[in-house]
């Protein structure tokens, strides 16, 4: 069950949401993590001019350590969530999936007419779990946006 003319629907309906989804990955990442970044940086720097030539080498690094921490966190938050929200997209989709394999019949598979209403049924059912995806992606970044500040 996969004509060129399912594949094509469903790859237009899987880009619009992966394009929506790096939009937003974006957004945050140049307004929410490169500030965090570029503190780090300057965190380091500071490291570096505080032990100045006499300061130990496990000195610095434990201080660059200190400095690194927020952002890996906030690198770590920002994985954490856009990876449940695909876990939930994929889910959403494999349910679409088993419902439509589960609606076919061996005398089904041989008529193009009867494939059809099964593959229209897919891309009805993938579409809605792609919409109800893309009003999560608002409340995802509230949650990445709220446990960066």
């Amino acid at each position: 069950m996969s004509s060129p003319d399912l594949q094509s629907k469903v790859k237009q309906l899987t880009s619009k949401i992966e394009g929506e989804l790096s939009t937003v990955v974006d957004e945050l990442e140049r307004l929410k993590l490169r500030p965090v970044e570029r503190k780090m940086y300057a965190c380091i720097v500071a490291c570096y001019d505080k032990a100045g030539k006499s300061g130990s080498k496990q000195a610095i690094e434990q201080c660059t350590q200190q400095c690194q921490m927020p952002y890996q966190r906030a690198g770590a938050v920002t994985q954490q969530e856009i990876s449940n929200f695909q876990n939930r997209l994929n889910r959403s989709m494999g349910q679409c999936q088993d419902d439509v394999q589960s609606m076919i019949t061996p005398d089904m598979q041989n008529d193009d007419k009867k494939m059809k209403k099964v593959e229209e049924s897919l891309v009805k059912c993938l579409a809605g779990a792609i919409e109800k995806s893309r009003e999560g992606l608002k409340p995802m970044r509230q949650r990445i946006e709220s446990q960066l500040n």
